[in-house]
């Protein structure tokens, strides 16, 4: 019984192995032809491509982003949703006007 199971497995094996020496041979021969060489070029054309879509996909989708956080900052300045916000700048912006214009009254007389 344990011979029979022995050469059933080493059928299997041996029509397994030369399926793949057969397949082996087949791939040899179409690297001789050169078919299999210009499928490959073909395939790694295609890739550069889709690569080259892609990047410029990226590329665009960056330039909207900046271009739409530019447009966000820009908006916020113009509507800024505090007045008390607004009313600080203001003043703030008055008291380094006139700090400045001090400054440059003391450094002319001098």
């Amino acid at each position: 019984m344990k011979s029979a199971i022995f050469v059933v497995v080493a059928l299997c094996l041996s029509s397994c192995l030369q399926a793949e020496a057969k397949a082996l041979a087949e791939e040899n021969s179409q690297l001789k032809d050169g078919s299999h060489v210009e499928r490959r070029y073909a395939e790694s054309t295609i890739a550069s491509d889709i690569g080259k879509i892609m990047d410029s996909m990226v590329q665009k989708n960056f330039v909207n982003f900046l271009l739409n956080q530019r447009e966000k900052k820009s908006e916020h300045l113009v509507n800024p949703e505090d007045e008390d916000a607004h009313v600080f700048n203001d003043l703030l912006k008055k008291e380094l006007t006139s700090w400045v214009h001090s400054k440059a009254i003391r450094s002319g007389t001098q």
